[in-house]
């Protein structure tokens, strides 16, 4: 038995606090892992080195917590994040830095319903206490094996002032690359640090890894009030949630459309929008140089939509991951070779022939990055230019 204070864990404009001095029983290992699994997730990918949880969901919008070391390449498209059923989702957009901490929010989209991290100030437990990490581990060299998840059983050993980015929370254990980022949890299941680095000590042989560090969440008390919307943390039924960023009205037609599940029709509109938002309307294709001089916003924008309202399944950001994994470039200089494999690999080929439009697939039973594909014959090889501004 034992005695928790509450955190104040900011939600909007409105406080919430866990009872104080409430007696609380501590789970059992094996239910704090029954707690912990679903939201914990691998953030992988050409680059992916790390893990991260699950703390928010905005409509079928999830934010991932994890530290920016893992995703400080975010924005390249070389990252997915892969649920603990198996699911990979690319990641939108680039990574939020949370103030001067080795921390970063990171989002996806599914309409799968993944639950969601509860956050509890690490305070209220203390040296000694035993805890749990989790988080996917990547295989020693001499295991070929794919990275699976983890359970680790730890204890606190000692707590900083003011280390490094945030670093205050010693735990024992062996430090495990590919945790980085994965949520360190009290024995009731609620999230209390975000595991981060190995801690080093002195021994004769000089400098030795002992223990690993994380950064406690009284580190970031504000953390949830940045995120807009958390519909299924504790809000108050009486508070209403924050309203979301509505979509500019040039956007609406497109939104509108995928949204409908109206494939073709938003295939076309997002070409339209390209050739408008280019000024190339009359001409009815883009030049080299208006693709490099694309609006980034707009793109990304309507990259967010594909993404968002196919269930991570199309948008020019998944076709750009798939790009990179076949060792396409993004210096603009033409790449058939790359071309023609990602088009085997989407659905744009088949029995070594390229598709008229009449032959895509305007539905979700397409391969993941099919759509959209409108502007491909235009765009062709200067995709990987198109690429390089997500």
């Amino acid at each position: 038995m034992k005695f928790s204070q509450g955190l104040g864990v900011i939600l909007g404009t409105t406080t919430l606090a866990l009872v104080q001095y409430q007696t609380v029983f501590a789970l059992t290992p094996v239910q704090v892992n029954d707690i912990a699994k679903p939201i914990t997730v691998m953030i992988g990918g050409l680059d992916g080195k790390g893990s991260g949880v699950i703390i928010a969901k905005n409509g079928n919008t999830y934010t991932v917590l994890t530290a920016n070391h893992v995703v400080k390449k975010a924005g390249y498209g070389i990252y997915e994040l892969i649920t603990h059923d198996g699911q990979k989702y690319p990641m939108e957009n680039k990574a939020q830095i949370v103030g001067k901490l080795d921390l970063a929010l990171v989002r996806f989209t599914s309409s799968q319903n993944y639950p969601l991290a509860k956050i509890a100030d690490s305070r209220t437990v203390k040296e000694g206490a035993t805890v749990y990490n989790s988080g996917f581990p990547i295989p020693s060299i001499s295991n070929s094996q794919q990275r699976i998840y983890f359970f680790i059983t730890a204890q606190i050993t000692a707590r900083g002032r003011g280390e490094n980015l945030g670093y205050d929370l010693f735990l024992s254990g062996s430090p495990r690359p590919g945790m980085s980022g994965g949520p360190i949890l009290n024995d009731q299941g609620e999230v209390i640090g975000i595991y981060g680095k190995a801690e080093f000590g002195r021994s004769e042989l000089g400098l030795a890894r002992d223990g690993v560090q994380g950064i406690p969440t009284e580190k970031f008390p504000n953390l949830i009030s940045n995120i807009q919307d958390n519909t299924q943390a504790n809000t108050p039924r009486n508070n209403p949630s924050p309203k979301t960023e509505p979509t500019p009205v040039t956007f609406e037609k497109l939104e509108a459309l995928l949204k409908a599940g109206k494939w073709r029709d938003a295939d076309l509109e997002t070409w339209n929008l390209m050739k408008k938002l280019t000024k190339r309307e009359q001409e009815g294709w883009l030049r080299l140089e208006d693709v490099k001089n694309f609006p980034r916003q707009e793109l990304r924008k309507m990259d967010q939509l594909w993404v968002k309202y196919s269930n991570g399944k199309f948008g020019f950001s998944v076709q750009k991951q798939i790009w990179l994994e076949l060792g396409g470039k993004l210096d603009g200089e033409p790449d058939w070779d790359t071309l023609r494999k990602l088009g085997s690999r989407v659905g744009w080929i088949k029995n070594n022939e390229w598709l008229s439009y009449e032959s895509y697939t305007f539905s979700t039973n397409a391969l993941p990055g099919h759509l959209p594909v409108a502007g491909f014959v235009v765009l062709n090889w200067r995709f990987g230019v198109l690429f390089s501004l997500l």
